[in-house]
C-alpha cells in the first residue's frame, strides 16, 4: 500500500517537472526574409505585377529612342540643324548622369514604391507634355528632364520586382525585367511605324500639332498606364523589414500568399518576423531605427568608393570604365542615328538618285550633307536674310521596320550572350563581340544595298549592346563582394557619358565625311577589343 501510495506521488511529481515555464512559454520562431517571402508561393500576384511593370519599364526606351524616331520628320517644324539633333539624342544621358547618385539614396531612405510609382508617372506626363514642344528648346528641356526622372525607376523596379521573389525565383526575375526593358526600344518604332508617317494634324488655340507630337504623346500612355497599375501594389516588404516596419511586411506577406493560393490570408504559416533593421540606442536603452541622412550617405558612399582607387582595383577600375566608356558610345551613337541614316538613304532613293549599284553607304550620306552645307553657304553668299523654305518630308515606313528589326536584334544577341556565359568566359564573349562589332562598321562603310547596311548595322548593335551587360558582369568578378555594387555603378555611369559625348561629336564628324564618322566608332571598338584582352583571370581576386 505504501508503495502504491508512493506511485502517483512520483508520477505526478514527475509531469509536472516537464512542464516547465520555459517549455509551455516558448516564442515562437521568428522567420527572417528568405523564409517569409518563400511561405508566399509564386503565383497570381507576381503574373501581376508583370502585367503592370511591362507598360511601365519601356519607359526608359521610349525615353532613349523616341526623339530618334522624330528627328527626320521634326526637322522642319523645329528647324533643326545635325548638330542639334546630336543634342537631341544624347540630352536624355545628360539628366541620367545628372541624377545617378541621387536616387540611391531617395530610394533607401523613403523606399521602392515610391520612386517606382511617382517616377514612372511623373515621366508619363512629361512624355506627354514634351508632344507641345514647338521648337528645340523645349523639347531638350523635356527630355533633359525625363532623363533626370527616370534613372530613378529604372535602377529600382528590378530592385522592388526581385524582393517579391524568393531566392529560387530572383534569377529569372533579373532576366524578365531586362527583357521588359528591351521591349520598350521595340515597342517604340512599332508605335512610330503605325502613327509618324501619317499626314496627321490639328489645331489647338492656333497651335498646330503634328504626326510626329502625337506620337510622343502616345509613348507616354503605357507608361501611365502602368505606373497607375503599380499604384495598387504594396511597398517592398524587404524596404518595410529594413525599416522595422515588421507588422506591416506581415501583412504584405499575407497578401501575396491569399492572392496566390486562394487562401485566407490568416493561413499564411508565418505569424511573427525577425528583425532585420540597423539600430541605435541611447543613454535610456531606448532603440530606434537607424536613417542616414544625405550626408552621412555620401560620407558611406565615399568611404566605399575609396578602395576602388588604391592599389591594383585602380587599375582594374580605369580598364573596365574605359571598355564600357568605347562600347556603351559606340553602340548608343550608331543606335540612335541609324533612323536618320535609313531616312537619308530612303529620300536618295525617292529621288532616284542613287538607282545604281555601285554607290555606297557613306557615298549616299555624304552627298546628303554635302547638299545642306552648299545650300547654307549659298544662302550666305546671297545674303540671304530669312530661313529658307524647309520641305516637310514623308518618312519611308522601312526607316521604323528597320529600327524594330535592329532593336530585336539588340535584344537576341544580348540573351545568347547571358545564354553563353555559362559556357564561355565573358571575355571571350567580349572579344568575339568587340572584334564581330568592328568588322560591321567597317563593311557598314562599303555597303551597296539596303538589306546588307540592315546587316551590319544590327550586327553592329547587337554584338555592342551584349557587351554593356557582358562587362559588368566582367566587372563583378573583377572586384570583392563589398567593391562590386560601386563598380557596376561607375561603369554604368561612365558608359552614359559615353552616349552623351558620342551623340554630340557624331554630327560633328560626320561633316568631315561619314568615313571618318564611322572609322572613329570602329576605333573605339578596336580598343575597347584589345584592352579586354587585358583583363585579368577571376581567379586574381583573392586578396
Amino acid at each position: 500500500m505504501e508503495t502504491s501510495d508512493q506511485l502517483p506521488a512520483d508520477v505526478t511529481h514527475h509531469d509536472s517537472s516537464k512542464m516547465t515555464p520555459e517549455t509551455t512559454n516558448t516564442p515562437p520562431k521568428k522567420a527572417n526574409f528568405e523564409e517569409a517571402v518563400a511561405a508566399t508561393g509564386y503565383g497570381k500576384f507576381h503574373y501581376l505585377l508583370y502585367l503592370a511593370i511591362i507598360p511601365a519599364s519601356w519607359a526608359s526606351g521610349f525615353d532613349t529612342t523616341a526623339v530618334s524616331m522624330i528627328l527626320p520628320s521634326a526637322e522642319c517644324d523645329l528647324n533643326l540643324n545635325l548638330y542639334q539633333k546630336g543634342v537631341l539624342n544624347a540630352i536624355v544621358y545628360a539628366g541620367m548622369v545628372s541624377s545617378a547618385l541621387l536616387w540611391g539614396f531617395v530610394a533607401d531612405s523613403f523606399g521602392r514604391k515610391p520612386i517606382v510609382f511617382y517616377g514612372y508617372l511623373l515621366d508619363s506626363i512629361l512624355n506627354i507634355m514634351s508632344g507641345f514642344s514647338s521648337n528645340f528648346l523645349v523639347l531638350a528641356f523635356f527630355k533633359f528632364i525625363t532623363g533626370f526622372v527616370v534613372s530613378g525607376p529604372y535602377a529600382s523596379v528590378l530592385t522592388y520586382c526581385a524582393e517579391f521573389h524568393c531566392t529560387k525565383e530572383r534569377p529569372r526575375v533579373t532576366m524578365l525585367i531586362g527583357f521588359f526593358l528591351t521591349m520598350g526600344s521595340i515597342a517604340s518604332p512599332a508605335i512610330g511605324l503605325a502613327i509618324i508617317p501619317q499626314n496627321w494634324s490639328f489645331a489647338i488655340m492656333n497651335y498646330e500639332v503634328h504626326a510626329w507630337q502625337i506620337y510622343l504623346m502616345i509613348c507616354g500612355l503605357p507608361v501611365l498606364f502602368g505606373s497607375l497599375c503599380i499604384g495598387f501594389f504594396p511597398e517592398s516588404p524587404k524596404f518595410l523589414m529594413s525599416q522595422g516596419r515588421n507588422q506591416e511586411a506581415l501583412e504584405v506577406f499575407q497578401t501575396i500568399y491569399a492572392i496566390n493560393t486562394g487562401k485566407s490570408s490568416h493561413s499564411y504559416p508565418i505569424k511573427e518576423l525577425a528583425d532585420e533593421v540597423t539600430t541605435t540606442s541611447d543613454s535610456n536603452n531606448r532603440v530606434s531605427v537607424q536613417n542616414k541622412d544625405l550626408k552621412a550617405s555620401i560620407h558611406d558612399g565615399l568611404l566605399q568608393m575609396k578602395p576602388l582607387f588604391l592599389g591594383s582595383y585602380f587599375l582594374r577600375l580605369l580598364l573596365v570604365l574605359t571598355i564600357q566608356f568605347g562600347g556603351m558610345l559606340s553602340t548608343n551613337t550608331l543606335r540612335l542615328w541609324q533612323p536618320q541614316l535609313f531616312a537619308i538613304m530612303a529620300e536618295s532613293n525617292q529621288n532616284n538618285q542613287t538607282n545604281r549599284t555601285d554607290v555606297a553607304f557613306c557615298q549616299i550620306i555624304d552627298q546628303s550633307i554635302l547638299s545642306h552645307i552648299q545650300d547654307n553657304v549659298s544662302n550666305i553668299a546671297l545674303n540671304v536674310t530669312e530661313s529658307p523654305t524647309c520641305i516637310r518630308k514623308i518618312v519611308e515606313n522601312s526607316v521604323y521596320t528597320n529600327t524594330m528589326i535592329i532593336s530585336s536584334a539588340s535584344l537576341f544577341f544580348t540573351f545568347l550572350a547571358g545564354t553563353l556565359v555559362s559556357v564561355k568566359r565573358n571575355k571571350y564573349l567580349l572579344l568575339i563581340c568587340y572584334f564581330v562589332a568592328t568588322c560591321s562598321t567597317i563593311s557598314l562603310i562599303w555597303s551597296k544595298n539596303a538589306i546588307l547596311t540592315l546587316f551590319f548595322m544590327s550586327l553592329f548593335v547587337g554584338c555592342l549592346s551584349a557587351t554593356v551587360q557582358l562587362c559588368s558582369s566582367v566587372t563583378v568578378t573583377l572586384f570583392p563582394t563589398t567593391m562590386r555594387t560601386m563598380a557596376v555603378s561607375l561603369t554604368m555611369m561612365t558608359g552614359r557619358i559615353g552616349s552623351l559625348i558620342g551623340n554630340i561629336l557624331f554630327p560633328v564628324f560626320l561633316q568631315y565625311g561619314c568615313i571618318v564618322a564611322l572609322l572613329s566608332i570602329s576605333s573605339l571598338v578596336a580598343v575597347a577589343f584589345i584592352l579586354t584582352l587585358f583583363i585579368p583571370k577571376p581567379r586574381g581576386v583573392v586578396n
